[in-house]
């Protein structure tokens, strides 16, 4: 019987080796065990195949013949992984793509079930590694207004705003909006030229947007003006091209507006967040409407009805609101102004 067993061990030992198998060498401190667990195979595997009798011994600088199936012939790729805190080695596998057999064969690792924090893995040369980050382009930091005393234009540079231009000249934010026409002090180009005090042939108005033109009468031209050696008559009196009747639900004077005239100089009037153009007060539909800006600088229009005790301002579309009696202490002031003005 004891010769039938060596007999077959050594027939299993010179029969030819499967496809796909290697060798590795035996290195110092190395147990048959810790081989096949780093290579992923048995050990009754590993004797089988180079014929040995005692699992408990192998040498140093032995070579062993490993079966077909184990992660033999691994090759290293660039890619490593820094084991970190709560790291397992499947997930490390997982996450690259490869199997565990092939990170404890590259990197000698004895058992699947420690790896330790801190620790640097190769990883096999088929690992799916991450793209690297593009980096991100640096933020561009806004260039400070350096304000020259003697100015008389400013040109805006990257990250400047409309509030701060006005505050490094010390002028209100009202008056750069009025003195270049800006539509939307929100939204002022880098390049843009601000002019930063009135000329004397750019006479100070309101910027007004284009949504909230109509409510303004436009100047009569001279075709439109009824020639001087005839009276006209009052039915032939041209129509100004402004529609907008704002009173709507407050009972007043539905008078037509007066004949238009060029804008005043502004006249600026605080009331609570509303800066109001006092200076341009217009007749219109038997209520007073004038340029105003917001606590923003927007331009909208402010309309106050004196026999009805209400006011009225337009929306961001150029739209009127609805009347109303004077709700806060700013416009229960700007309504008595008003009237005690155009009483005056």
């Amino acid at each position: 019987m004891r010769r039938t067993l060596l007999a077959l061990l050594a027939l299993i030992a010179l029969s030819p080796l499967p496809s796909g198998a290697a060798n590795v060498t035996v290195r110092a401190g190395d147990t048959l065990s810790d081989i096949a667990a780093r290579y992923g195979v048995s050990v009754g595997s590993l004797m089988r195949v180079n014929g040995l009798r005692d699992s408990n011994h192998v040498e140093v600088g032995q070579t062993l013949r490993l079966p077909s199936g184990a992660a033999a012939g691994v090759t290293a790729g660039a890619g490593r992984h820094t084991v970190r805190s709560g790291d397992t080695l499947g997930a490390i596998a997982l996450q690259y793509r490869v199997s565990e057999r092939q990170l404890m064969a590259l990197n000698g690792l004895v058992s699947a079930d420690h790896v330790e924090r801190g620790q640097t893995l190769k990883l096999p040369s088929n690992a799916v590694l991450p793209k690297p980050k593009t980096a991100a382009k640096p933020k561009l930091k806004p260039v400070p207004v350096k304000a020259d005393p003697n100015a008389t234009s400013h040109t805006v540079a990257r990250g400047q705003t409309l509030t701060q231009i006005a505050k490094a000249y010390e002028i209100p934010v009202a008056s750069l909006v009025s003195i270049n026409s800006i539509k939307d002090p929100n939204q002022v180009t880098v390049g843009t030229k601000l002019m930063l005090r009135a000329t004397e042939t750019q006479p100070q108005t309101a910027a007004v947007p284009e949504a909230n033109v109509q409510p303004r009468p436009q100047p009569q031209t001279s075709a439109a003006k009824p020639k001087p050696t005839s009276q006209p008559k009052p039915t032939s009196q041209p129509k100004p091209t402004a529609k907008v009747k704002p009173v709507t639900t407050a009972k007043a004077n539905t008078t037509k507006p007066d004949s238009a005239v060029q804008p005043n100089k502004a006249e600026w009037k605080t009331y609570g967040p509303l800066q109001v153009d006092w200076g341009n007060w217009q007749l219109m539909g038997g209520s007073e409407v004038a340029p105003t800006l917001n606590r923003d600088g927007q331009s909208l229009y402010v309309a106050v009805n004196c026999s009805a005790g209400k006011i009225n301002v337009t929306g961001a579309n150029g739209s009127w609101k609805t009347w109303i009696a004077p709700q806060s202490a700013f416009e229960r002031d700007l309504l008595k102004d008003r009237c005690k003005s155009s009483k005056g």
